[in-house]
């Protein structure tokens, strides 16, 4: 057996298994498009939490976090990404870090957030368009890690693995694409999050949120992932049991009480051109 330490931000988790499935994982692309600034370390003094990963005549799962064993019959990377991708969710909210799914671009040096947990409302539309204005970037697609005690973004997708309509339309024949300019280390400060309807229509809305409903809706996002509604084990045959506990998901809603004292969240229903000119007005 032999080990590697995969790396989000500050988090770190050791797998232990075969040399031929560790390089499969370290060497699939689905890694660096699965979790947000993942490194791969051969070597760490300190780790988190730790997976072994067997083959067994019997599919297993042992989330006794910190200690994790992953037994499987047919081998599935995709499988053992996104567990190693659930286990260092629980080490980032230890630590204060949430994994928000959307898309965001940076507007006056400020970090905008598109979310949304239904697929096809223009969360990557929204990004995409916005950060063709001038001055305006892309930051990223599908996951975005907050530091919730001071405000910004620490970690982001380094690709995209093509899996909707609008990436397959742009990047025709490709499956993973590099999809930022912006510096890895570079973080924002975190201004607004817009839930998007984009459709094409003349009128539209762009309603701002109540503190408490932006709480309500936040704390829904950041806690879905540590609580596995998203995450289905040997092919969709095994939900996944929650990492959440009744101590972090308190931290959880206090930190985020704070974080929304300094950011906004409206809702928005309309084209790509409205959205443009109230975004502007805000300056």
């Amino acid at each position: 057996m032999n080990s590697i330490y995969i790396k989000s931000f500050e988090s770190i988790v050791r797998v232990i298994s075969t040399n031929t499935i560790i390089n499969e994982i370290i060497n699939n692309e689905f890694l660096y498009s699965y979790i947000p600034s993942v490194e791969v370390l051969e070597e760490s003094n300190n780790y988190d939490a730790e997976i072994r990963i067997n083959n067994s005549n019997n599919n297993n799962l042992i989330l006794d976090y910190p200690n994790i064993v992953y037994e499987f019959k047919t081998l599935n990377i995709k499988d053992l990404v996104a567990l190693i991708e659930y286990v260092l969710e629980r080490s980032r909210q230890e630590k204060g870090i949430v994994c928000i799914h959307g898309a965001a671009f940076v507007k006056d040096n400020f970090l905008y957030i598109s979310f949304g947990m239904t697929t096809g409302i223009g969360k990557s539309t929204l990004a995409i368009e916005l950060s063709k204005d001038k001055d305006n970037k892309f930051y990223s697609d599908e996951k975005i890690l907050i530091d919730l005690k001071n405000g910004i973004s620490v970690g982001r997708l380094s690709k995209q693995y093509i899996s909707n309509d609008k990436w397959s339309k742009l990047y025709k024949d490709k499956e993973y694409i590099d999809i930022s300019n912006i510096p890895e280390k570079i973080n924002y400060k975190v201004k607004m999050f817009i839930e998007p309807v984009i459709c094409d229509q003349k009128e539209y809305i762009f309603n701002k949120w109540s503190k408490d409903k932006f709480l309500w809706h936040i704390y829904e996002e950041s806690s879905r992932k540590i609580r596995g509604t998203s995450r289905i084990f040997f092919d969709n045959t095994l939900p996944a049991p929650s990492l959440d506990t009744k101590e972090l998901s308190i931290k959880r809603l206090e930190l985020l009480k704070e974080f929304i004292l300094n950011v906004d969240a409206y809702y928005y229903k309309g084209n790509i051109d409205n959205i443009k000119s109230e975004l502007n007005k805000q300056d």
